[in-house]
């Protein structure tokens, strides 16, 4: 062998030994920076998606990039029943979204009238070893999820289209001639409403500014001021801002790939979870005055009570309405939301 052949083979083998080198630091670093992809309804411009990518923003940073999630907003991963159901199954990571309560009905909790009255109750129940959290905590592990952290999206309350006036709406024993609209299946919401001398109807989302506008209905129950200027600010009249529930979005993570990432990694993720959580729970309260200043520049009546009222209307609810929709979130659900609350 000449001396030239064995140069070529020495600088062959040296090439191939760096193509495997590589490969191998390739696999090896791989291994060590994970990325997590994260599926959200919320439009690329909104609150959303902005506290999804600061969320994905701390997690990248504490981590030191080891650990990215990479968010895809607008759905673009599928519609949120068709992605609740990937991430229980591991096809996509993570997710920030409502919660199904298709496979276990306790997680209607997350809806429940008056389980908090204002914002900081809100936050204690829905934070870590909060009641309402720890519900939502057990039914998700039942499913292989693994709850973070909640994106709230304000207060709800009634929006009215109607001229009528709405005579005295913190009196919950008054008889009402007017309809209120309740989404297909909130059954827990129709027997508060009846229990407040409303009738109710059920409209599905996509018929509601319609059937408001012909007055099929006269009001409309499940909404939060943001969305109610959004959707119905050229229609709506009075604004009640009862408190009844709280809309949020979910941070949840298929439990087998969170237990999959080292102990650190996983703690990162949580404090981050809460950490955006908490900020929302004082940026949607902003928000939320905020839009209802606006209703009143537009015109639009808005009324608002004081904490007292707010807690008198609830601990009648709780006494009257609760055992008659014990049934929606069950028992177990129930004996600890009461629990939480002192009520037993």
């Amino acid at each position: 062998m000449t001396i030239q052949e064995k140069f070529r083979n020495a600088a062959c083998y040296a090439l191939v030994a760096g193509i495997a080198l590589g490969a191998s630091g390739a696999v090896f670093g791989d291994a060590a920076a994970q990325t997590l992809r994260l599926s959200t309804l919320a439009q690329p411009d909104s609150d959303g998606a902005r506290a999804a990518n600061h969320f994905a923003e701390l997690v990248s940073e504490r981590s030191g990039g080891e650990l990215t999630i990479r968010v895809f907003p607008a759905s673009q991963l599928g519609d949120w029943t068709e992605v609740y159901e990937q991430v229980a199954d591991g096809a996509i990571d993570m997710a920030m979204q409502p919660l199904s309560t298709a496979s276990d009905r306790s997680l209607a909790i997350t809806w429940f009238p008056f389980s908090f009255i204002d914002y900081d109750t809100a936050r204690d129940s829905l934070t870590p070893g909060g009641p309402v959290f720890s519900i939502v905590e057990t039914a998700l592990d039942r499913q292989g999820l693994t709850p973070l952290g909640v994106f709230g999206k304000g207060m709800g309350g009634v929006v009215f289209a109607t001229d009528q006036e709405i005579a005295d709406p913190g009196n919950v024993d008054m008889e009402r001639n007017l309809r209120v609209r309740v989404w297909p299946g909130g059954t827990t919401h129709r027997v508060m409403l009846d229990t407040w001398g409303f009738q109710t109807t059920s409209l599905p989302w996509a018929e509601l500014y319609t059937g408001l506008q012909t007055g099929v209905a006269d009001g409309a129950i499940g909404g939060t001021p943001e969305m109610t200027l959004e959707n119905f600010a050229d229609i709506a009249k009075t604004w009640v801002q009862y408190n009844n529930h709280f809309e949020m979005d979910w941070i949840f993570i298929n439990s087998d790939r969170l237990e999959r990432l080292s102990p650190e990694h996983q703690q990162i993720l949580r404090d981050a979870a809460v950490e955006v959580a908490n900020q929302r729970f004082v940026d949607v309260a902003a928000a939320d005055q905020a839009a209802m200043d606006r209703m009143r520049e537009m015109g639009i009546n808005v009324v608002q009570f004081d904490t007292d009222t707010l807690q008198s209307i609830a601990d009648r609810v709780r006494a009257d309405v609760w055992p008659l929709i014990e049934d929606e979130i069950g028992a177990e659900a129930m004996a600890t939301l009461r629990g939480a609350l002192g009520l037993d």
